[in-house]
């Protein structure tokens, strides 16, 4: 997976949106691995600047759409997605005719793990 971030960072280096770089690339990271555990087929990776922040999509071609869940202490698996709800600005899944996309968007004002905001 490094060098899926490595292309985040230099993403978000080109933008100037570093300050996203944390949960953009755990985002990335663990959408990529869901593929790869659940999916198991071709995906397409979008990351794109938006006028408030930055997009982040993965598609693959599996029909099962994905559960966020809430953590519970007996499971060591399944705490991602809803990780992923409380880091970002919007999560979503949307159905393809083919396949579904996940998605999430990130604003530079998003708080980070530590609870201090992040300044743009």
């Amino acid at each position: 997976m490094e060098p899926m971030r490595e292309i985040v960072r230099a993403h978000l280096r080109l933008w100037q949106k570093t300050e996203l770089s944390f949960v953009a690339e755990l985002g990335v990271t663990e959408l990529l691995t869901n593929v790869y555990k659940h999916a198991r087929g071709a995906c397409e990776l979008v990351l794109s600047e938006t006028a408030t922040g930055l997009f982040v999509g993965v598609t693959d071609l599996a029909d099962t759409l994905p559960v966020v869940r809430e953590p519970t202490d007996n499971r060591a698996d399944g705490r991602g997605l809803f990780l992923l709800t409380v880091m970002t600005d919007e999560l979503a899944v949307e159905p393809r005719g083919i396949g579904k996309q996940v998605w999430f968007h990130l604003s530079p004002e998003i708080t980070n793990p530590d609870g201090e905001e992040r300044n743009p």
